[in-house]
């Protein structure tokens, strides 16, 4: 158990957040969210004790291990890939060092093989000799193959770096677990395989991260930053959105409860203020206003710190029927075979997902598609009227770090029409004060924003976009959906968003090892395929295999599973809705003008405990039905 008490984190006049308490449980898994830079990092500093908050305290046992997943991975590129893993657990790693020097000497003293009996005892009991079969585990479930496990960190690209680092904190088994952003760079299998690991995990879990598809199969209390402070919602992120809006709904309703018996005091007070016969229950009802005033201040809805920018793309002339034809293209990193023989046509209107393992070539084929890049052989041609425009995965390399956000923005768009320049900027959520302010001192959120905003100057009919949202928070995903859905033109996007590309796709072409699935259909239906063949052999047959594999009595017992999980299910929703029937039955009693004036405390206080507990059969009901549907899923 760890917890902590008012906390308050604040950078001058700005309040990140006030008056945070909170119990964390072990073998619970918390998803920490809020806008950009509403201090989600700030608080993972914090438990970790990396910051000082401005006021409060955190109160973690002293034995208690904080496994924090670091980024400093440049420090480490002479290291060996397993041995950085190893180190990840300290004692472990300095037995084998200090066994290993005492080895070194030739001829043990007797006090020397006693203190290696000691090691050798402590290894036992801490499963050091499985450890090297454990980290080797952990990287291979993170796509960093075994043969890649004695060769030096630096010989990896930074995001599989990223990879080790986490498979380091992973071994280590700290009993509370701090992960920022966990799934940047890790591919679409990667993340499945994470999932399941972090499932199993028995300590306190918190994460904080963008993608809401991870967020609603790991996590089962989300705490969201938000209106300067910190609220706890139990159940995953869907469940979270849904609780909150109920919230802001009943606020509202309560808010406006409470106006209409404010103005019908008003006006008994200013009816018969001036009467003496009425002056005592006119001063009476002043203070019943100022009562109700108090009462106004508890259920006051703030300011959201969530900003949803606005995307839009110009009107193009279409282009042809035949927007990209590639034939046999074939590109090769010295000896790594990344593109071979890749073959396909895109059309006019089509929104293709290029997906796959991470170096699998994806942003390659990208990279050579707009000529960043050069193929070994192969063609590709793209078809009458196209015009395009580009959102590269390093789209740093775009920026003039030293220039403002109007003047870069004015060369890279080669708009110079000040009103368009401040309107692209402006839906970016750039103010009129922060378009004179440097490209240097944006965040990576604001720097994707700032390059999206030179697209929106452009004139196109086909957009490529690799990793479009790694550095956007989910409202401004939520609005690059929206304005990808309602674009005309064609789509060719790089992603491991899960979420993004479910939402936007309407083809997917899997990059594999030596060939490429083309796949007419949504991410959603892609995912039941692929699972499937990454069970079996093959991919459109699968599940009649496996059919035919399972004799008589297995199938008729399998489907007796189903049956009885669909009726729980249906059972399960009935007794959901029938608390939700309850729970706001009271909440319309309690909206009632005069009800807390004419109500005993003590009839009230049963009340409000009464839909406490409603709340908390509705949340354990709400985590039942989720386990049956993963049961079912199965």
């Amino acid at each position: 158990m760890a917890s902590v008490n008012q906390l308050e984190m604040r950078y001058g006049d700005r309040v990140l957040f006030k008056n945070v308490s909170l119990h964390l449980t072990r073998k619970t898994r918390y998803g920490l969210v809020g806008a950009n830079g509403a201090g989600k990092t700030t608080f993972l500093k914090i438990l970790s004790g990396e910051v000082e908050p401005t006021s409060g305290e955190v109160n973690i046992p002293k034995e208690a291990q904080i496994g924090v997943l670091k980024q400093d991975y440049i420090k480490f590129q002479e290291d060996k890939i397993l041995s950085l893993v190893l180190k990840g657990n300290q004692v472990v790693w300095e037995a084998f060092e200090k066994k290993e020097a005492l080895l070194s000497k030739g001829e043990l003293s007797e006090q020397a093989i006693v203190e290696l009996s000691r090691i050798e005892e402590e290894l036992r009991l801490r499963h050091g000799y499985q450890a090297e079969a454990n980290a080797a585990r952990l990287l291979e479930g993170l796509g960093i193959p075994l043969a890649a496990h004695a060769k030096h960190l630096g010989s990896l690209s930074g995001g599989y770096q990223l990879r080790v680092m986490l498979a380091q904190v992973l071994f280590a088994e700290p009993d509370i677990l701090l992960l920022d952003e966990p799934t940047n760079y890790l591919d679409i299998f990667s993340i499945r395989w994470l999932e399941g690991y972090l499932k199993d995990y028995q300590g306190i879990l918190i994460l904080s991260s963008h993608d809401r598809v991870f967020l609603n199969r790991v996590c089962q209390v989300i705490l969201d930053i938000d209106y300067g402070g910190m609220k706890q919602y139990t159940g995953n992120f869907d469940h979270f959105l849904t609780e909150k809006e109920n919230d802001i709904v009943q606020k509202e309703a309560q808010l406006q409860s409470i106006g209409k018996r404010k103005e019908e005091v008003q006006r008994f007070i200013d009816r018969f203020r001036a009467k003496s016969s009425k002056a005592r229950q006119a001063q009476s009802r002043v203070r019943m206003v100022k009562k109700l005033e108090e009462e106004e201040k508890k259920w006051e809805v703030f300011p959201t710190s969530r900003q949803y920018p606005h995307f839009y793309f110009p009107h193009c002339r279409p282009s042809g029927r035949i927007t990209l034809a590639v034939k046999g293209l074939n590109k090769s990193y010295g000896e790594k075979s990344v593109l071979h023989e890749i073959s396909f046509e895109i059309e006019k209107g089509e929104k293709v997902a290029v997906v796959g393992a991470n170096g699998i070539g994806k942003s390659t084929l990208l990279e050579i598609v707009t000529e960043c890049r050069e193929q070994d052989s192969g063609t590709f041609r793209w078809g009458p009227h196209v015009k395009t425009a580009y959102f590269p995965q390093d789209f740093h390399r775009l920026l003039d770090t030293q220039a403002t956000l109007y003047d870069w923005l004015e060369c890279a768009s080669k708009c110079f029409h000040a009103e368009k320049l401040r309107q692209a900027l402006g839906a970016m959520l750039f103010g009129d004060m922060e378009v004179r302010k440097k490209i240097q001192s944006l965040s990576g959120g604001e720097a994707a924003r700032l390059v999206f905003a030179s697209l929106m100057l452009k004139e196109h009919n086909t957009l490529m976009l690799d990793e479009p949202t790694n550095h956007l928070d989910m409202e401004a995903t939520d609005a690059l959906i929206e304005a990808l859905n309602g674009y005309d033109g064609t789509v060719i996007l790089v992603s491991h968003n899960r979420y993004f590309i479910s939402q936007v796709a309407n083809r997917i072409l899997e990059l594999q090892e030596g060939k490429t699935l083309d796949f007419k259909g949504g991410y959603d239906e892609f995912v039941a395929v692929h699972e499937r063949d990454y069970l079996s052999e093959k991919v459109p047959n699968s599940s009649k295999k496996k059919e035919k594999s399972l004799d008589f009595e297995s199938r008729k017992e399998e489907r007796r599973k189903v049956a009885r999980l669909k009726k729980d299910i249906q059972k399960c929703e009935e007794e959901i809705e029938d608390i939700e029937r309850k729970i706001e039955k009271i909440n319309e009693m309690l909206a009632q003008p005069n009800y807390y004036d004419v109500t005993p405390q003590d009839k009230m206080q049963a009340i409000l405990k009464q839909r406490d507990m409603l709340e908390i059969e509705k949340q354990e009901k709400y985590l039942f039905w989720e386990k049956m549907h993963e049961d079912l899923d199965f």
